[in-house]
């Protein structure tokens, strides 16, 4: 009780929000401090839960920041409606009726396999739509809005223009409506930082570029002057709304998702003319299929971040000055090593490298010694084979110690998904994640997704990576993370203390290595911090001087 609220405010934003659920009824204290993150984030995925929340949504203080919303109005002709199965009203549930005539049914069963999750089961009558949406533009305070699995609304255009401190937009698995009259509306006028468009749906051709379509409007959104980082994929293609007469935003982060059919990867057309209009960017996410782009050596003069798959690796980096390199399709040993060498003066000053390789090879370390001396991070994922216990307890004198840089090693093993069954199956699988890269559903509203790993830890697999730990400390003394399992690594602060297991997880956008969670000696850092603020503003304590032990997180 001696501890101010301005820190336990801190620590408890790194809660997720089951676990800040249940600070909040553990004290009168901790209820006042924590009640003001709980409502920091709203979900709201179904009528039902917003007939449930609306009475307390309006008395929410301070108002929200993120808001994600996957409640649709009834709308009989949009496909992504099909598989409801009751209208909600604030008088209670209604069954939609099946037609006869319609062959719902037969759709079902032909893609029973390959069911899309983002069809909702329950849409909102009109009138709890409308007081929805005028309950979501009372959020004023807004920074991330993002519409998942949904019909957007008609005034999708108008609305986020009501969030004076919008930064973070995404508009993900959703169904655009057509508008006869839409109005016209400048965007470059928005103040968002960060746009994500992924799986857009409409009953428009993709390829068509007519301004009065549903779909080509959207792209307008990535007009905004202040736009940093952009996310789309194959259903939008969002660059072709650039044209000579029509600059782009400078962009510092571009995420593109191309089709997943692997026969006949092509280069879109209008996009390599679209990077070369970005001097300022500076990290490249190319996801799935990519052939080789052809870019003029002055393109893409910043660019220092790459994550592609290794059909684009070679021509994204020639030339260019690569600090992070990921690359994310399993890549055969010998055109792998060819093209470190190819390209090796442009990436010799690689920091971060992250790459997959179906076999593993003992001289892959030794390929990668020799092409990046300036390594900080490494990650290896393998399926096939793998190293022997000599080889891994030998890797620090024999090869690791010659990279003096590294503080982080990644070595491990991943399993591939089956096989399709089906043609069905197979138009559907999303090559970009199936070798364990980050998936593209990691680029937004991270900070709203509930993670709160739960895994059981292996004493034999703890006492494993503590031998192996301890091998190399003496090579590689300023080593941090090793991590020779998934799910877990080992860290420490410095030379001098003990390896400690933890769970770990995929990296987010901009980042392919993995992202470490809150642990103690975060939080001990936090502690430090707010109590020298505490010293100079003259705080405190009412009672006696105690240590702080914090045993578990």
């Amino acid at each position: 009780m001696t501890l101010p609220n301005e820190l336990w405010l801190p620590i408890f934003e790194y809660l997720p929000p089951q676990s800040l659920r249940n600070v909040i009824l553990t004290s009168k204290k901790f209820h006042a401090v924590a009640i003001r993150l709980l409502y920091k984030h709203l979900i709201l995925t179904s009528p039902t839960s917003f007939i449930t929340a609306r009475s307390s949504l309006s008395s929410i203080q301070p108002s929200p920041h993120a808001l994600l919303l996957s409640i649709s109005p009834f709308v009989r002709t949009v496909d992504q409606l099909q598989e409801a199965v009751a209208v909600v009203s604030f008088d209670g549930l209604k069954p939609i009726t099946v037609n006869a005539n319609n062959n719902r049914q037969s759709t079902r069963a032909l893609f029973s396999e390959t069911k899309d999750v983002y069809r909702p089961s329950l849409v909102a009558d009109m009138t709890l739509y409308n007081t929805l949406l005028s309950q979501v533009t009372s959020f004023t305070s807004l920074r991330q809005l993002v519409f998942r699995g949904m019909i957007l609304p008609v005034n999708f255009h108008s609305i986020v223009h009501d969030f004076p401190h919008l930064r973070d937009l995404a508009v993900v698995h959703c169904t655009v409506p057509f508008v006869r009259a839409p109005p016209d509306i400048d965007h470059t006028c928005l103040k968002i930082e960060t746009l994500t468009l992924l799986d857009i749906r409409a009953t428009s051709r993709s390829d068509d570029d007519d301004l009065n379509l549903p779909r080509t409007r959207l792209r307008l959104l990535a007009k905004a002057s202040t736009l940093c980082t952009l996310t789309y994929d194959h259903t939008i293609w969002v660059h072709r709304a650039f044209t000579s007469s029509s600059p782009s935003p400078p962009l510092t982060a571009l995420d593109v998702k191309f089709p997943v059919q692997k026969d006949r990867p092509r280069v879109p057309l209008g996009f390599i003319p679209f990077l070369e209009t970005l001097p300022s960017l500076r990290t490249l996410i190319l996801r799935n299929h990519v052939p080789a782009l052809s870019l003029s050596p002055s393109a893409l003069p910043a660019l220092c971040a790459i994550s592609a798959p290794f059909s684009a690796v070679t021509s994204l980096s020639s030339g260019r000055s690569i600090v992070k390199l990921d690359i994310r399709d399993e890549a055969a040993l010998t055109p792998l090593y060819k093209a470190f060498a190819a390209v090796h003066s442009d990436l010799s000053m690689v920091q971060e490298l992250s790459l997959f390789v179906g076999d593993w090879d003992d001289e892959l370390i030794l390929a990668i010694v020799a092409h990046f001396p300036n390594l900080t991070k490494l990650q290896i994922r393998y399926v096939r084979g793998g190293p022997s216990e000599d080889t891994i307890i030998g890797l620090g004198s024999r090869t690791l110690y010659a990279l003096p840089h590294l503080v982080s090693v990644h070595i491990f093993c991943i399993p591939l998904p089956l096989p399709p069954h089906n043609f069905l199956e197979t138009n559907n699988i999303d090559d970009d994640t199936a070798y364990g890269a980050p998936g593209i559903d990691d680029t937004y509203f991270r900070s709203m997704h509930d993670i709160d790993p739960d895994a059981d830890r292996s004493s034999e697999q703890d006492n494993d990576n503590d031998d192996y730990g301890i091998a190399w400390n003496r090579a590689c003394p300023g080593l941090r993370t090793v991590q020779l399992h998934p799910g877990w690594v080992w860290r420490r602060a410095d030379p001098t203390d003990s390896w400690v297991a933890r769970p770990c997880e995929s990296g987010i956008f901009g980042d392919v290595f993995e992202s470490p969670l809150c642990d103690a000696r975060l939080l001990a850092d936090i502690i430090k911090n707010a109590e020298s603020r505490a010293r100079n503003t003259g705080w405190r304590p009412s009672g006696p001087a105690s240590p702080i032990i914090i045993t578990h997180i």
